[in-house]
């Protein structure tokens, strides 16, 4: 579930790329509001970019690229984790 975000950058399922938009959480669903249509000339294709996942699975909802509207249940809609995470490393014990 993604909170109410102004100018966040969703990554559009399927499609290899992402779209500015505002998100906004009401009665359990995400309403998402791009700035204009969403289509392949008008997506950023550069992914690492994306802050946001717009996801069509398990539940379509409403969706409206032409105008730039998704309305999708809470859950499709999540913030993309970027944090780098420490790794643990497996360390060989020798005996002696």
């Amino acid at each position: 579930m993604s909170e109410a975000k102004v100018g966040a950058r969703v990554a559009y399922c399927g499609h290899e790329g992402w779209f500015i938009a505002d998100i906004h959480l009401v009665e359990g669903a995400n309403v998402v509001r791009a700035n204009g249509k969403v289509d392949g000339g008008t997506i950023n294709r550069n992914m690492e970019e994306a802050t946001h996942h717009l996801s069509d699975f398990p539940k379509a909802g409403y969706w409206n690229p032409g105008i730039g509207v998704f309305v999708v249940p809470a859950n499709q809609v999540t913030v993309i984790d970027r944090t780098p995470r420490l790794v643990k490393q497996k360390v060989k014990r020798t005996k002696k």
